[in-house]
């Protein structure tokens, strides 16, 4: 009994790592990637996939162009 609930423990904790791992990026917005700390990548639009503790999103960047027109 014990070792079936440390088994359904286990696999829990691997499909929430897991699941943290899958990144969407939605349209219009990019991902800048550090790996260790030091910049790695940016990712654009569509799905990623990155490493577990390795790997982080440092910032997430909005890439609509904001249009500032006053109306006089």
């Amino acid at each position: 009994m014990t070792g079936l609930i440390i088994l359904v423990i286990i696999i829990v904790i691997a499909l929430l790592l897991l699941t943290s791992c899958i990144k969407i990026v939605p349209q219009a917005k990019a991902l800048v990637i550090e790996r260790l700390g030091a910049y790695q990548a940016t990712w654009s639009v569509g799905l990623h996939f990155k490493l577990p503790i390795i790997e982080r999103v440092a910032r997430r960047v909005d890439l609509k162009a904001v249009s500032y027109t006053h109306l006089t």
